[in-house]
């Protein structure tokens, strides 16, 4: 026969129970709005039933009932959806990153627009149109000067700006790198709480769900890898590089940008090889407009500045005629025209004169800053010399000797500056290594160069817009299985909230048998 008070044991543990699993819905419902928590579920099950007792076995039909219990809290979550979220977020990280900073690159350029440096380079040839038109004209020969300094400054602003956006990514680096090394060491932390809690038998509901956000927070800023074993043992991989073992964590320095393959950092490694890329470009702009090879052809009556090979035959003023690939002596006035190759704008002004006594020539328009050969963004400028003088601008292609054999610039002459201003539409040849325009213009060039960027800053923002997509799916879906439904909790509220008030009525009942049998019987008569 069972005991007499197994009725109250039986309520008292449906009073504690349904009290937990209250409480664990009013936890749900406090943190609604908790960014990577978890609804959690009491999981309820029958205690162990009761035999009747008996000095054989009983003759009661079935077994008792003992009551109910809580065999453990745990977290509605999928590990297939955290994984599929991490992995599209490590890919959005590295979108956003490139996306931005590609953004970046083209408000750096400013094209299309008349400030940028194609509108630059234009008025650098409109400029030398004017002085063709007259060479005398002392404000063409100012302006010739104005634009070419515009066109260097802008120049170096370009490069001035890329160089101060590599500073700004490589201290974004360091930034997220701090962050990362904050969040290992808080996930370290956090699988020791894990574990201390674990080892005694209760589930870290609201630990894991911490250790979830850092690595949502992380997968963000690199590619991460990690694993858990049955037993509760912790290991975490960034960019191939094992930085947490339990609750040990590794500190990492910047290097670890360079194996990221995704995320954050990813995005950072590869717009410093944008910059790089467009540098490369625009440098082998300035290096070919100034001494890039090109054929020009001068009228006849061009007088040599120093000796020269052409590439057709020429007429001399005395009947001579020169081969082609012959060299012509300097001093020589050809009476038919003659075909060149020479070495962009330097080489093609070095054939002309000046107007200032005695006659200067072989002068190089541009000269670089830093003493070099080489011209790029950063260190081209125009000649001082020119700078200084505007008569030092060799736009005459002739000059005559006077009777006392001294040579006098023939000034109306513009030879010189028509054959520069003819270079706007020559073809040149650039390198395949560094852009996808083997030979064209400067404007086709550098409108490949913009094209090119457009193209790559369009996809970028397109790769973005998509990976958020997936991103919101994924979330979706996991807010579907591990969200906190108000309705629903409301719901699980009321139906524990009458299993209490029900368990509650249960024991007044057994309460009141109890309180007859001890207290009211055995007084009949009295």
């Amino acid at each position: 026969m069972p005991s007499s008070f197994l009725g109250l044991e039986t309520t008292k543990r449906a009073l504690l129970t349904q009290t937990l699993a209250m409480q664990t819905a009013g936890h749900n419902i406090a943190n609604a709005s908790t960014v990577g928590y978890t609804r959690q579920r009491v999981n309820l099950s029958a205690t162990r039933p009761q035999e009747a007792v008996g000095m054989q076995r009983s003759t009661t039909v079935g077994q008792i009932g003992t009551g109910v219990q809580a065999d453990s809290i745990t977290r509605i979550r999928e590990n297939y959806l955290d994984t599929q979220y991490r992995r599209e977020n490590q890919g959005l990280g590295y979108w956003k990153i490139r996306n931005a900073n590609l953004d970046s690159i083209q408000a750096i350029l400013n094209e299309p627009s008349d400030d940028g440096i194609r509108g630059v380079i234009d008025d650098f040839w409109n400029s030398w149109e004017v002085l063709n038109r007259d060479p005398t004209l002392l404000s063409a020969r100012v302006d010739v000067i104005a634009k070419a300094t515009n066109m260097v400054d802008t120049f170096k602003q370009v490069d001035e700006s890329l160089t101060a956006l590599e500073r700004d990514i490589d201290s974004s680096i360091a930034t997220k790198v701090s962050a990362v090394n904050t969040m290992l060491a808080n996930i370290a932390q956090l699988n020791d709480y894990i574990r201390r809690a674990e080892s005694l038998g209760a589930n870290a509901n609201d630990y894991r769900d911490q250790r979830d956000v850092l690595l949502d927070q992380l997968s963000s800023i690199v590619n991460i890898e990690y694993a858990e074993t049955p037993a509760g043992d912790f290991t975490l991989s960034i960019a191939g590089t094992q930085v947490v073992v339990n609750d040990q964590a590794a500190t990492v320095t910047a290097d670890i940008a360079a194996n990221a393959t995704s995320g954050e950092l990813a995005g950072y490694v590869q717009a410093k090889a944008d910059i790089a890329q467009i540098r490369d470009e625009l440098n082998a702009l300035v290096k070919t407009l100034v001494g890039g090879a090109v054929t020009v052809t001068l009228a006849n009556g061009y007088t040599t500045s120093q000796p020269l090979t052409a590439n057709n035959d020429v007429t001399l003023d005395d009947g001579t005629v020169i081969p082609a690939g012959t060299i012509i002596p300097a001093g020589s006035k050809i009476v038919s025209s003659v075909e060149l190759t020479v070495n962009g704008i330097n080489g093609l002004h070095r054939l002309g004169y000046g107007t200032s006594d005695p006659t200067p020539t072989g002068i190089d328009f541009f000269t670089t800053s830093d003493g070099s050969t080489d011209f790029n963004m950063s260190n081209i400028r125009l000649n001082p010399v020119i700078a200084n003088d505007t008569s030092k601008i060799a736009a005459s292609g002739r000059y005559e000797t006077l009777a006392d054999g001294t040579k006098r610039t023939i000034k109306g002459n513009g030879d010189i500056a028509y054959a520069i201003t003819t270079l706007r539409d020559k073809s040149f040849a650039y390198s395949a290594s560094i852009t996808n325009l083997t030979s064209g213009t400067i404007d086709d060039y550098f409108r490949a160069v913009t094209s090119q960027l457009g193209s790559t800053a369009d996809n970028a923002l397109r790769n973005m817009n998509n990976q958020q997509e997936l991103v919101d799916a994924a979330d979706t879906r996991r807010q579907e299985v591990s969200g906190v439904s108000l309705d629903e909790e409301m719901t699980d509220v009321i139906k524990f909230q009458h299993a209490y008030n029900a368990a509650a009525r249960a024991m007044t009942t057994i309460d009141e048998m109890l309180d007859r049998i001890i207290n009211q019987t055995g007084r009949v008569g009295l």
